[in-house]
């Protein structure tokens, strides 16, 4: 399985890509525009040219770079790890072995679930990617539009 540590040199920011993500990536600067599902072999040989012209999703600086994933004795560990869908924050292993289809911490569990909090907005999900969707103000004249846009850069 391909996967490659993407990092930014001015903010520290790291990231695992697996196949799927990096595809994605090198789609975003103009690479594997014609092909459905590359090999992995080709993406790994065009991910070395492209990582430059990559931007970073926390401090727009173009320019990642790439390193290979050292096989860790603990990746089941990482791989376990489940997020709130509500505020992105791990939920505790604790919760989880208790309440294995937990998709909530417990302060947002609680939250949703406090009497007279039915105004409560709960995060939308792109129905392509399923990151987490933002509502922004549409440019253009005259009277303000909001659209929906995938944080993960999908168009929906």
């Amino acid at each position: 399985m391909l996967s490659r540590e993407l990092s930014c040199k001015a903010c520290g920011w790291r990231t695992v890509c697996g196949l799927p993500d990096l595809i994605s990536r090198l789609r975003l600067v103009g690479v594997l525009r014609r092909a459905a599902e590359p090999a992995a072999g080709l993406v790994a040989e065009l991910l070395p040219d492209a990582v430059g012209r990559m931007t970073c999703p926390r401090c727009k600086e173009i320019g990642l770079t790439a390193a290979e994933v050292e096989p860790d004795d603990d990746a089941d560990d990482w791989l376990a790890a489940v997020l709130c869908e509500r505020c992105r924050k791990p939920i505790p292993p604790e919760r989880l072995e208790a309440l294995p289809g937990a998709k909530r911490c417990v302060a947002c569990q609680g939250e949703s679930e406090a009497p007279g909090d039915d105004d409560a907005l709960e995060p939308d999900f792109c129905p392509k990617c399923g990151a987490l969707v933002e509502l922004r103000v549409s440019r253009g004249g005259g009277l303000t539009r909001y659209r929906q846009f995938c944080t993960a850069g999908c168009r929906i």
